[in-house]
């Protein structure tokens, strides 16, 4: 039964390790869509509102997912630690 738990935990711990690099990815990708709407004196340019509020949505929510997902793949690595030298 002992071993089961290990799986599952190792399971787990792999899930957690592979969120990590998406979750850089998404934050990368936030960053590259901002720089490429600058115009030459630094600002975001949109074409219209619409687009405007599509776009700080779509971000937004990246963003947070992103944080979500370092949130929970800390939390996972973490667990793992404890259970496996505790």
């Amino acid at each position: 039964m002992e071993s089961m738990m290990m799986e599952d935990a190792e399971i787990a711990l792999m899930f957690s390790l592979l969120a990590i690099p998406f979750a850089i990815w998404l934050q990368i990708w936030v960053r590259g869509r901002k720089i490429r709407r600058k115009n030459k004196l630094g600002d975001e340019e949109f074409a219209n509102g619409g687009i405007a509020f599509v776009s700080i949505l779509i971000e937004g929510v990246a963003m947070i997912g992103g944080l979500m997902l370092v949130i929970l793949a800390t939390t996972g690595i973490a667990k793992y630690i404890i259970n496996f030298y505790a």
